[in-house]
Protein backbone atom coordinates (compact mmCIF):
# COMPACT_ATOMS: atom_id res chain seq x y z
CA UNK A 1 0.00 0.00 0.00
CA UNK A 2 0.97 3.47 -0.84
CA UNK A 3 1.14 5.99 2.36
CA UNK A 4 -0.22 9.51 1.06
CA UNK A 5 0.06 12.88 2.75
CA UNK A 6 -3.34 13.88 4.23
CA UNK A 7 -5.25 16.98 2.18
CA UNK A 8 -3.74 20.28 3.57
CA UNK A 9 -7.28 22.10 3.75
CA UNK A 10 -8.96 22.05 6.86
CA UNK A 11 -11.99 19.90 7.61
CA UNK A 12 -14.78 22.19 6.56
CA UNK A 13 -12.91 24.14 3.65
CA UNK A 14 -14.53 21.94 1.30
CA UNK A 15 -17.86 22.69 3.22
CA UNK A 16 -17.61 26.23 3.16
CA UNK A 17 -16.15 26.60 -0.65
CA UNK A 18 -19.43 24.58 -1.62
CA UNK A 19 -21.82 26.70 0.34
CA UNK A 20 -19.77 29.85 -0.91
CA UNK A 21 -21.13 29.04 -4.48
CA UNK A 22 -24.67 28.40 -3.32
CA UNK A 23 -27.53 30.46 -4.27
CA UNK A 24 -28.46 32.97 -1.01
CA UNK A 25 -31.16 30.46 0.13
CA UNK A 26 -29.52 27.05 -0.17
CA UNK A 27 -26.70 28.70 1.23
CA UNK A 28 -28.99 29.85 4.62
CA UNK A 29 -29.73 26.19 5.29
CA UNK A 30 -26.17 24.86 4.94
CA UNK A 31 -24.88 27.27 6.80
CA UNK A 32 -27.04 27.22 9.56
CA UNK A 33 -26.43 23.23 9.65
CA UNK A 34 -22.65 23.96 9.55
CA UNK A 35 -22.00 23.17 13.41
CA UNK A 36 -23.40 19.45 12.84
CA UNK A 37 -21.21 19.29 10.13
CA UNK A 38 -18.40 20.64 12.42
CA UNK A 39 -19.03 18.26 15.37
CA UNK A 40 -19.23 14.96 12.69
CA UNK A 41 -15.61 16.05 11.75
CA UNK A 42 -14.43 16.55 15.21
CA UNK A 43 -16.02 12.66 15.66
CA UNK A 44 -13.93 11.29 12.53
CA UNK A 45 -11.30 13.14 14.06
CA UNK A 46 -11.39 11.33 17.40
CA UNK A 47 -12.41 7.67 15.37
CA UNK A 48 -9.05 8.36 13.28
CA UNK A 49 -6.65 8.60 16.68
CA UNK A 50 -7.86 4.44 17.38
CA UNK A 51 -8.56 3.31 13.97
CA UNK A 52 -12.34 2.94 14.93
CA UNK A 53 -14.08 4.21 11.57
CA UNK A 54 -16.63 1.72 12.14
CA UNK A 55 -17.88 3.10 15.22
CA UNK A 56 -18.89 6.19 13.45
CA UNK A 57 -22.91 6.78 13.38
CA UNK A 58 -24.02 5.77 9.93
CA UNK A 59 -27.34 6.77 7.56
CA UNK A 60 -30.05 4.15 7.07
CA UNK A 61 -29.41 2.04 3.47
CA UNK A 62 -31.62 4.36 1.02
CA UNK A 63 -34.32 6.66 2.98
CA UNK A 64 -32.39 9.75 1.11
CA UNK A 65 -35.20 11.92 2.42
CA UNK A 66 -33.54 11.54 6.18
CA UNK A 67 -32.67 14.53 8.35
CA UNK A 68 -28.87 14.03 8.85
CA UNK A 69 -27.66 17.28 10.11
CA UNK A 70 -29.42 20.24 11.06
CA UNK A 71 -32.32 20.65 8.14
CA UNK A 72 -29.75 18.79 6.00
CA UNK A 73 -31.08 15.53 4.79
CA UNK A 74 -28.72 12.21 3.52
CA UNK A 75 -29.99 12.82 -0.06
CA UNK A 76 -28.42 17.12 0.24
CA UNK A 77 -25.17 15.76 1.83
CA UNK A 78 -24.76 13.51 -1.02
CA UNK A 79 -25.63 16.05 -4.14
CA UNK A 80 -23.28 18.06 -2.13
CA UNK A 81 -20.23 16.10 -3.58
CA UNK A 82 -22.14 15.29 -6.25
CA UNK A 83 -23.78 18.51 -7.46
CA UNK A 84 -21.20 21.18 -5.60
CA UNK A 85 -18.32 19.65 -5.74
CA UNK A 86 -17.67 17.03 -8.95
CA UNK A 87 -19.73 19.79 -11.15
CA UNK A 88 -18.03 22.96 -9.68
CA UNK A 89 -15.99 25.06 -11.94
CA UNK A 90 -14.51 26.89 -9.06
CA UNK A 91 -13.01 25.95 -5.85
CA UNK A 92 -14.53 23.09 -4.80
CA UNK A 93 -13.62 21.39 -7.97
CA UNK A 94 -9.88 23.15 -7.63
CA UNK A 95 -9.62 21.30 -3.93
CA UNK A 96 -10.75 18.47 -5.57
CA UNK A 97 -8.13 18.54 -8.30
CA UNK A 98 -5.21 19.27 -5.68
CA UNK A 99 -6.28 15.89 -3.70
CA UNK A 100 -6.30 13.65 -6.63
CA UNK A 101 -3.08 15.30 -7.84
CA UNK A 102 -1.02 14.38 -4.63
CA UNK A 103 -1.22 10.40 -5.72
CA UNK A 104 0.76 11.22 -8.67
CA UNK A 105 -1.71 8.54 -10.53
CA UNK A 106 -0.69 5.91 -8.61
CA UNK A 107 -3.92 4.09 -6.51
CA UNK A 108 -2.70 4.13 -2.86
CA UNK A 109 -4.97 1.16 -2.54
CA UNK A 110 -3.49 -1.27 -4.72
CA UNK A 111 -0.21 -0.20 -4.25
CA UNK A 112 -0.33 2.36 -7.14
CA UNK A 113 -1.11 -0.78 -9.94
CA UNK A 114 -4.43 1.08 -10.96
CA UNK A 115 -3.55 4.77 -11.92
CA UNK A 116 -5.64 7.33 -9.24
CA UNK A 117 -8.34 8.87 -11.39
CA UNK A 118 -11.45 9.57 -9.20
CA UNK A 119 -11.78 10.26 -5.34
CA UNK A 120 -13.11 7.15 -3.09
CA UNK A 121 -14.81 8.25 -0.20
CA UNK A 122 -13.46 5.86 2.49
CA UNK A 123 -16.02 5.98 4.53
CA UNK A 124 -18.76 5.66 1.85
CA UNK A 125 -21.13 8.89 1.65
CA UNK A 126 -24.40 6.77 1.48
CA UNK A 127 -23.37 6.12 5.39
CA UNK A 128 -21.74 8.52 6.10
CA UNK A 129 -23.24 11.40 4.37
CA UNK A 130 -21.98 14.26 7.23
CA UNK A 131 -18.50 13.34 5.68
CA UNK A 132 -18.97 14.11 2.14
CA UNK A 133 -16.89 16.66 1.34
CA UNK A 134 -14.43 16.17 4.48
CA UNK A 135 -11.07 16.25 3.22
CA UNK A 136 -9.69 13.25 5.00
CA UNK A 137 -12.49 11.19 4.02
CA UNK A 138 -11.73 11.49 -0.28
CA UNK A 139 -8.99 9.61 -1.35
CA UNK A 140 -7.53 9.11 -4.62
CA UNK A 141 -7.98 5.51 -6.19
CA UNK A 142 -8.17 3.51 -9.15
CA UNK A 143 -11.84 2.60 -10.88
CA UNK A 144 -11.22 -1.23 -9.86
CA UNK A 145 -10.67 -0.09 -5.94
CA UNK A 146 -13.06 2.31 -5.90
CA UNK A 147 -15.89 -0.04 -7.44
CA UNK A 148 -14.89 -2.74 -5.16
CA UNK A 149 -15.22 -0.70 -1.99
CA UNK A 150 -18.56 -0.36 -3.08
CA UNK A 151 -21.08 1.62 -0.54
CA UNK A 152 -20.65 -0.83 2.64
CA UNK A 153 -18.26 0.06 5.33
CA UNK A 154 -17.35 -3.03 7.62
CA UNK A 155 -18.93 -2.79 11.42
CA UNK A 156 -16.17 -4.56 12.54
CA UNK A 157 -12.53 -3.08 13.15
CA UNK A 158 -10.75 -5.91 12.46
CA UNK A 159 -12.22 -5.59 8.44
CA UNK A 160 -11.46 -2.25 8.03
CA UNK A 161 -9.77 -1.41 4.99
CA UNK A 162 -6.24 0.56 5.25
CA UNK A 163 -6.07 4.61 5.71
CA UNK A 164 -3.71 5.56 2.93
CA UNK A 165 -3.89 8.89 4.89
CA UNK A 166 -4.48 8.07 8.43
CA UNK A 167 -3.25 4.48 9.45
CA UNK A 168 -0.50 2.93 10.89
CA UNK A 169 2.81 3.02 9.98
CA UNK A 170 3.08 -0.74 9.99
CA UNK A 171 0.77 -1.09 7.33
CA UNK A 172 3.24 0.84 5.13
CA UNK A 173 6.46 0.40 7.01
CA UNK A 174 6.72 -3.54 7.56
CA UNK A 175 6.48 -6.41 5.35
CA UNK A 176 3.69 -8.07 5.24
CA UNK A 177 2.62 -9.07 0.81
CA UNK A 178 4.94 -12.40 0.20
CA UNK A 179 5.13 -14.02 -2.32
CA UNK A 180 6.63 -17.80 -3.41
CA UNK A 181 7.84 -18.44 -6.90
CA UNK A 182 6.07 -22.00 -8.43
CA UNK A 183 8.99 -24.25 -10.49
CA UNK A 184 6.52 -24.40 -14.02
CA UNK A 185 6.21 -23.41 -17.52
CA UNK A 186 6.09 -20.61 -17.65
CA UNK A 187 7.37 -19.79 -13.56
CA UNK A 188 4.65 -18.72 -11.91
CA UNK A 189 4.62 -16.14 -8.82
CA UNK A 190 2.22 -16.04 -5.91
CA UNK A 191 1.50 -13.15 -3.58
CA UNK A 192 -0.11 -13.78 -0.35
CA UNK A 193 -0.04 -11.88 2.75
CA UNK A 194 1.61 -12.71 5.81
CA UNK A 195 1.47 -9.92 8.25
CA UNK A 196 3.96 -10.01 11.17
CA UNK A 197 3.31 -11.94 14.57
CA UNK A 198 4.34 -9.14 16.13
CA UNK A 199 1.03 -7.34 14.99
CA UNK A 200 -1.82 -7.43 16.99
CA UNK A 201 -4.45 -10.02 15.18
CA UNK A 202 -6.68 -6.50 14.78
CA UNK A 203 -4.09 -5.16 12.12
CA UNK A 204 -3.12 -8.50 11.01
CA UNK A 205 -6.65 -9.54 10.01
CA UNK A 206 -7.33 -5.95 8.43
CA UNK A 207 -4.35 -6.56 6.01
CA UNK A 208 -5.43 -9.71 5.01
CA UNK A 209 -8.77 -8.69 4.49
CA UNK A 210 -7.17 -5.18 2.49
CA UNK A 211 -5.30 -8.11 0.04
CA UNK A 212 -8.62 -9.63 -0.46
CA UNK A 213 -11.14 -6.75 -1.05
CA UNK A 214 -8.49 -5.01 -3.47
CA UNK A 215 -7.99 -8.71 -5.25
CA UNK A 216 -4.35 -8.41 -5.10
CA UNK A 217 -4.02 -11.67 -5.46
CA UNK A 218 -4.36 -11.79 -8.69
CA UNK A 219 -4.35 -7.71 -9.86
CA UNK A 220 -0.33 -8.56 -8.59
CA UNK A 221 0.11 -11.84 -10.14
CA UNK A 222 -1.25 -10.15 -13.82
CA UNK A 223 2.11 -8.36 -13.64
CA UNK A 224 4.78 -10.64 -13.26
CA UNK A 225 4.42 -11.62 -17.14
CA UNK A 226 5.93 -8.77 -18.75
CA UNK A 227 8.62 -8.26 -16.12
CA UNK A 228 9.71 -11.84 -15.86
CA UNK A 229 10.16 -13.05 -19.35
CA UNK A 230 12.45 -9.92 -20.36
CA UNK A 231 14.30 -11.40 -16.90
CA UNK A 232 14.46 -14.89 -18.43
CA UNK A 233 15.70 -13.98 -21.52
CA UNK A 234 18.47 -11.81 -19.61
CA UNK A 235 19.63 -14.72 -17.80
CA UNK A 236 19.57 -16.35 -20.74
CA UNK A 237 21.96 -13.93 -22.94
CA UNK A 238 23.44 -11.21 -21.38
CA UNK A 239 23.18 -12.26 -17.79
CA UNK A 240 24.42 -15.95 -18.29
CA UNK A 241 28.24 -15.38 -17.15
CA UNK A 242 26.59 -14.48 -14.15
CA UNK A 243 26.89 -17.32 -11.06
CA UNK A 244 23.97 -18.16 -9.00
CA UNK A 245 25.42 -15.70 -6.32
CA UNK A 246 25.82 -12.94 -8.63
CA UNK A 247 22.15 -13.23 -10.65
CA UNK A 248 20.79 -13.52 -6.27
CA UNK A 249 22.85 -10.18 -5.92
CA UNK A 250 21.11 -8.48 -9.30
CA UNK A 251 18.24 -9.54 -7.97
CA UNK A 252 18.43 -8.63 -4.69
CA UNK A 253 19.06 -4.71 -5.97
CA UNK A 254 15.55 -4.88 -7.05
CA UNK A 255 13.89 -6.23 -3.99
CA UNK A 256 16.18 -3.96 -1.96
CA UNK A 257 15.20 -0.84 -3.53
CA UNK A 258 13.28 1.53 -1.38
CA UNK A 259 12.02 4.26 -4.80
CA UNK A 260 9.40 0.75 -4.52
CA UNK A 261 6.69 0.24 -2.45
CA UNK A 262 8.11 -2.08 0.17
CA UNK A 263 4.17 -4.12 -0.09
CA UNK A 264 3.97 -3.43 -3.89
CA UNK A 265 4.27 -6.17 -6.44
CA UNK A 266 7.65 -5.71 -7.88
CA UNK A 267 9.70 -5.63 -4.80
CA UNK A 268 7.99 -8.34 -3.67
CA UNK A 269 8.41 -10.62 -6.71
CA UNK A 270 12.06 -9.59 -6.70
CA UNK A 271 12.58 -11.08 -3.04
CA UNK A 272 10.81 -13.71 -3.77
CA UNK A 273 13.09 -14.81 -6.75
CA UNK A 274 15.98 -13.72 -5.17
CA UNK A 275 15.79 -16.00 -2.43
CA UNK A 276 14.35 -19.31 -4.12
CA UNK A 277 17.46 -21.26 -4.91
CA UNK A 278 16.22 -23.26 -7.61
CA UNK A 279 15.44 -19.61 -9.81
CA UNK A 280 18.91 -18.32 -9.39
CA UNK A 281 20.57 -21.45 -10.04
CA UNK A 282 18.61 -22.62 -13.26
CA UNK A 283 19.83 -23.08 -16.75
CA UNK A 284 17.48 -21.31 -18.52
CA UNK A 285 19.05 -22.82 -22.10
CA UNK A 286 18.58 -26.20 -21.18
CA UNK A 287 15.80 -27.92 -19.33
CA UNK A 288 15.88 -25.61 -16.80
CA UNK A 289 12.47 -27.27 -14.93
CA UNK A 290 14.69 -30.33 -14.16
CA UNK A 291 17.88 -28.57 -12.88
Amino acid sequence: MKRLTAPVFCELELFDACTGEMDEVAREVFTASRPYIQAAARDFSAKSATWTWCDLPRARHGYKEDIIAGDLSKGDLMDLYDKNVIKSKGRPRDIYDQILVTAQGQCPYCAGIGSARTLDHYLPKAKFPTLSVHPNNLVPACRDCNTDAGAGFPESQDLQPIHPYLDKDCFFLERWIHAEVIRCEPVVVRFFANPPVHWSDIDRQRARQHFTDCNLKDRFSNQVAAELSPLILQRKSSLAVFSPAQFEAHLRTVAEDATLLLNGWKRTMYLALCENDWFCSADFNGDWLAY
